[in-house]
């Protein structure tokens, strides 16, 4: 009779560590935090949960000269999207008219608004600019939110969980009711947490990266959400439309008091020299200095977008002489040192009336 035959060892030491290898703990770390994240996520903004993005940073850095909040925006939301093509701030701020245009608004102001995004916000503006970047997008009103905030805070919830920023546009009301530290125009929605909404600020002046905004009151802002690609837009083509479309920045009509590109200019310079600024109780700041922060920063820069295109495609090497002769004739600041630094400074009327026969 044989004998018994002997059951293998299960568990030989070459193939079962006493230990738990690193790769696994991780691995069990991280399938933990899901389940936990995937917990928490059960009830939108206002119903008891809570979510926030990871990748809170600062944001509108002004001493780089990032000064307009939208482009910084879209900036933050590419990087959640992974997109193979991510525009910088200033291929943003050159798509969407902010740095391409000239600014000035004829009403006594102190909203301290300078640039195409502030004047032009609403839904026309953002359908314009969705359809330059590929992407589809929904635009809700404060009017619509607050008429049913429960579907829009649920929204803005699936949205977060989903790993992307909601664009928020503050409402002139709100500003003025302070319901966000400093005056902030653009910004983020990064997260929700009970009643409230966790905004990215992202704004060294106001000592502040994020911001809780309770809903149970009126909510002052318009919401933008972000919505599936339309199609794919290479670096080359978005570089192509910037390009294309800055005559249609230059070019918009007054609008309520508000004038764009070579108009700006000449209403400015007209006011100068009829006494606007004779008032000593005029806000400085709001109707003068925003204009001139403008000038500084805008118009010129965003004609590198030629030459990155001649340096692209010899198909647009035409672009290589228009961005030469245009930096010769209004030199600015740019975001990559190639033209010359330091616009002049117009201190008349009259000098902003030739910036203007530059720019027509």
């Amino acid at each position: 009779m044989s004998e018994p035959l002997k059951k293998p060892n299960q568990a030989p030491e070459s193939y079962a560590p006493k230990e738990v290898p690193e790769i696994m703990k991780l691995a069990a770390e991280a399938r933990d935090q899901g389940e936990e994240r995937d917990a928490s996520r059960t009830a939108p903004a206002g119903g008891g949960g809570s979510n926030l993005l990871p990748n809170a940073r600062a944001m509108f850095d002004g001493m780089k000269g990032q000064n307009y909040k939208l482009p910084d925006c879209l900036k933050f939301i590419w990087e959640c999207l992974d997109e193979a093509a991510q525009p910088d701030y200033w291929d943003f701020a050159a798509a969407i008219g902010d740095s391409v245009a000239m600014v000035y608004n004829r009403n006594l102001t102190t909203i301290d608004e300078y640039c195409v995004s502030g004047y032009l916000a609403g839904p026309e503006y953002f359908s314009y600019n969705f359809d330059t970047l590929g992407r589809e997008h929904s635009y809700v009103t404060a009017a619509q939110l607050n008429a049913d905030k429960e579907k829009y805070l649920r929204q803005v919830a699936d949205s977060i969980d989903r790993g992307l920023p909601v664009i928020v546009w503050t409402t002139l009301e709100a500003r003025q009711r302070k319901d966000v530290p400093g005056w902030v125009d653009y910004c983020l929605v990064v997260g929700y947490e009970d009643q409230t909404l966790v905004l990215n600020i992202g704004n060294s002046d106001v000592g502040a990266l994020l911001h809780k905004c309770d809903t149970s009151g009126e909510i002052g802002m318009d919401l933008i959400f972000v919505g599936d690609r339309r199609r794919e837009i290479t670096m080359e083509e978005l570089y192509l439309s910037a390009a294309n479309k800055m005559l249609h920045w230059l070019t918009l009509p007054e609008r309520d008091g508000m004038f764009f590109g070579a108009a700006a200019f000449r209403a400015w310079a007209d006011d100068i020299e009829g006494g606007r600024y004779n008032d000593k109780n005029i806000d400085l700041w709001g109707n003068y200095g925003a204009y001139v922060c403008n000038l500084a920063i805008s118009p010129g820069i965003p004609f590198f977008a030629y030459r990155k295109l001649a340096e692209m495609n010899p198909v647009h090497a035409r672009y290589m002489a228009l961005h030469d002769k245009i930096v010769k004739i209004f030199p600015a600041h740019v975001p990559d040192d190639s033209v010359p630094k330091g616009g002049k400074k117009t201190a008349s009327g009259a000098s902003l009336s030739v910036s203007a026969a530059a720019c027509s």
